[in-house]
């Protein structure tokens, strides 16, 4: 008997963010190679529950457990939730609190006193602090999907604040962060890259020691689109940012742009479509600028897609793989980037551009025909890269059970 538990930090559906798509697309491909699967979602919303049909379509598991997290819209209520967790376990980073409440870990212990498995699969680190002092967990064998160095997160926002007292304590939870992730991946079968430039920087961290280390990239489906957009010469090339919008690294990226950029191209030529989940109250009078368009959360990524020209993604640092690089690509849609937005991908065929000054000379001389040339070059660059049969059989064949 192979039974596998998949544990998500959050509801994969709707699938709406970067993380969540590579969530869905790893699953669904290891799938077919478990007799029973069991998932198990720590969720933070209520409606999470409503969507079991997506569940049972994608995945077939045997079981769903939606386990509902603490959530606070009370920045006061937050910080004391989350004071009471740090007293309870200073080790662990900050953010873990919501994971590893008594509430959690009693509900998590339930499922392991009588479910059997011959392998957990921690799909995101935050979950694993509900786990990692269990005895019933003690035996069985682990791997941990890694999206990010998340460590590295947090030390990279510490070097962007000017506040003394703020960087400190952001490296300090960076420190605590990284403490965690080689705690997992030393208790871990295998732990699955999402992107080669996190493999290296783990095995520095683990001393050279990259035996439990694999590269598992995101498989997503490439279909070639057999339809023409439709447009005039006097339409507006139409630009796409598509991210959370309270991701740190996105919004940094996406402010700089609108602060930096947006200022200086034509409007009357450019329209960009701002598309995301997550708080955006930092960008409301940002996103009045002529010829922006938000739009916030999506339900149908595929129209999205098909409405734009250009996917633009100004990210200027973070880590793992930008799923938003290989799902546009997989779209038939051009991307311009810096170089730290397409770290991860394998993607060569883009349009670059890093300062301002470059991104507004890009931007001034955009044109589709060319456009898709290069969207053409790129999608058969990846379409091998990312196949999801072929990345299913890597993950399930590295771990031994």
């Amino acid at each position: 008997m192979k039974r596998c538990l998949w544990v998500v930090p959050k509801g994969i559906f709707p699938v709406r963010d970067g993380a969540r798509v590579a969530n869905q697309a790893l699953l669904k491909s290891v799938r077919p190679h478990f007799n029973e699967m069991d998932i198990m979602i720590f969720n933070e919303e209520d409606s999470d529950e409503l969507h079991i049909s997506h569940y049972n379509k994608d995945f077939n598991p045997t079981n769903v457990y939606f386990f509902k997290r603490p959530s606070y819209k009370n920045i006061l209520k937050k910080l004391f939730f989350l004071s009471i967790n740090f007293v309870k376990a200073p080790h662990l980073p900050v953010t873990t609190g919501y994971f590893h409440t008594d509430k959690m870990k009693k509900e998590v212990r339930q499922v392991l006193k009588h479910r059997k498995y011959d392998l957990i699969v921690f799909d995101g680190i935050h979950p694993y602090t509900a786990f990692m002092d269990m005895k019933e967990f003690k035996n069985i064998p682990v791997a941990y999907r890694a999206h990010n160095v998340e460590g590295d997160l947090w030390s990279t926002a510490a070097s962007k604040t000017g506040n003394k007292i703020v960087q400190n304590l952001l490296l300090w939870q960076g420190k605590k962060m990284l403490d965690l992730e080689a705690n997992l991946i030393n208790r871990s079968e295998r732990t699955w890259n999402i992107a080669e430039e996190d493999l290296k920087r783990y095995k520095e961290l683990l001393n050279g020691d990259d035996k439990k280390l694999i590269y598992i990239p995101v498989g997503l489906e490439f279909k070639r689109s057999t339809s023409e957009k439709l447009v005039s010469k006097n339409d507006r090339i139409k630009l796409l940012f598509l991210g959370k919008m309270d991701w740190a690294p996105n919004k940094d990226g996406l402010k700089w742009f609108l602060e930096d950029v947006w200022p200086h191209v034509d409007s009357e030529k450019l329209e960009l479509q701002i598309v995301g989940s997550g708080d955006s109250s930092w960008g409301t009078e940002l996103f009045k600028q002529p010829g922006i368009k938000f739009i916030g959360f999506a339900k149908d990524l595929d129209a999205v897609y098909a409405n734009c020209d250009f996917s633009v993604i100004p990210i200027r640092y973070g880590s793992g793989t930008r799923i938003k690089v290989i799902e546009s690509i997989s779209k038939g849609v051009p991307i311009i980037s810096t170089d730290m937005g397409v770290q991860g991908s394998g993607l060569k065929d883009f349009f670059h551009a890093e300062t301002k000054e470059e991104w507004v000379k890009v931007l001034s001389i955009l044109d589709r025909a060319h456009g898709q040339k290069m969207a053409q070059a790129a999608f058969i660059e990846l379409e091998k890269m990312y196949s999801p049969d072929s990345i299913g059989e890597k993950a399930f064949s590295s771990v031994k059970i």
